[in-house]
């Protein structure tokens, strides 16, 4: 059975965490264009060309090498992103284009070609420090919204500022955009951010699809007024009638089955001495389906007006499910390999939710110890990496197949 070869694999990952690596904290700051992250896509090109892929940047910095194809179809791509959140870990994207590269290169040292060309894709900027997250999967799938370019970066300044910094366009990026069934599938390994598959000794997550992810704004309104002398009895305290709110929230999400996180408050004018006039609260809700974020919406909305407070949306992204055939030949690989595994869903979005605008997608997790992610402590073992590339590699030669 064709596998990977795991020392190559570890070479991989070892030579690409030496940029942007804090020998202090362990942490990886490859934050999207800064010099490490410039550094380690320019090293990444290199070795797509050294295996002899045609590599090719697109309009919004997206690297793509191809392996051809012995017919002349639509690629499968194979994809993730070398960029790291500020102090993150060493295998939240670092290991699926890494492992990309490993089945190509697998295919390669056995003298095969797929009826497909296959694509290694390091997409640009997935991590939301650049207005947002999977800015270079959104710009080829979707297309970035109006205005996108204007937004802060993770330090204050506008987009565009960090694009014109590493050599890209801000307005030439629609160019980046490819047409609905230009790719026949796509393929994401990931660590899984989560304690999932390590808690009950899985092998292999089969990703069922990505949440939708939904952010509320909560204003509760009262009278600022003096701390000491104004009495107990006659205050209008914002903070006191959104109190409520934190457990409110807590509890809806128990009752429907879902995540719900209040992360952010703000208290005003947020002084000792001043009671709270105004109280902003966010709220976010995640499901894979978007029928239950209905109803739990529609709790949350019930909840606030009862308390006072004013409710509007800020936010939607719609949950995105995985392709049933490329799910099956997942299965299948992990049966090959005697790997066990289990469906689960993400909870945090990838960039195969934007590729699925364009072609069947989907992903696969592997372990990660703790259920640690975006931090220096994040690990995942080299066994697990190689099980996830090789199901990947595994998974690809069925779908290659499958899709003639």
């Amino acid at each position: 059975m064709l596998k990977i070869n795991p020392t190559q694999l570890q070479s991989d990952l070892d030579a690409l965490n030496q940029f942007g690596h804090n020998a202090a904290t362990g942490g990886m700051n490859r934050v999207a264009y800064n010099e490490a992250d410039m550094q380690a896509r320019r090293w990444f090109d290199a070795q797509m060309r050294e295996l002899g892929l045609t590599v090719r940047i697109d309009a919004a910095g997206n690297s793509i090498g191809t392996y051809a194809g012995s017919q002349n179809l639509p690629p499968i791509a194979l994809g993730s992103h070398t960029d790291t959140v500020p102090e993150g870990g060493k295998y939240d994207g670092t290991l699926g284009v890494t492992a990309a590269l490993a089945c190509v290169r697998a295919l390669k040292e056995a003298n095969i070609r797929l009826q497909h060309p296959i694509e290694v894709i390091n997409f640009t900027a997935e991590e939301a420090t650049m207005g947002g997250g999977t800015f270079g999967s959104l710009a080829m799938a979707i297309g970035l919204p109006t205005g996108y370019a204007d937004k802060p970066a993770w330090d204050g300044r506008p987009v565009h500022a960090h694009l014109s910094a590493a050599g890209i366009d801000p307005a030439g990026t629609r160019a980046a955009k490819r047409a609905v069934g230009s790719v026949a599938a796509y393929f994401e390994l990931h660590i899984e951010q989560g304690g999932n598959l390590i808690g009950e000794g899985k092998d292999i997550g089969i990703v069922e699809g990505i949440v939708g992810i939904r952010r509320y704004l909560l204003a509760f309104d009262g009278d600022a007024n003096h701390a000491g002398t104004t009495p107990m009895h006659l205050r209008n305290d914002a903070l006191v009638k959104a109190a409520p709110i934190i457990h409110a929230v807590r509890d809806l999400a128990l009752k429907h089955s879902i995540v719900a996180t209040i992360g952010s408050m703000s208290v005003k004018p947020g002084a000792s001495n001043v009671i709270p006039g105004r109280v902003d609260v966010v709220a976010e809700m995640r499901s894979l389906k978007g029928s239950v974020l209905d109803a739990a919406e529609h709790d949350l909305q019930n909840i606030t007006e009862s308390l006072g407070g004013s409710y509007a949306r800020m936010s939607i992204k719609e949950e995105m499910i995985c392709d049933e055939q490329l799910q099956q030949a997942l299965v299948m690989a992990c049966g090959e390999l005697c790997l066990s595994h289990r469906y689960l869903p993400s909870g945090a979005g990838h960039d195969a939710m934007c590729m699925a605008a364009i072609c069947p997608s989907v992903m696969l997790f592997v372990p990660s110890v703790g259920g640690i992610s975006h931090s220096p402590k994040e690990f995942t073992s080299l066994e697990d990496c190689v099980n996830g590339a090789n199901v990947m590699l595994g998974s690809l030669l069925h779908i290659d197949a499958q899709l003639s």
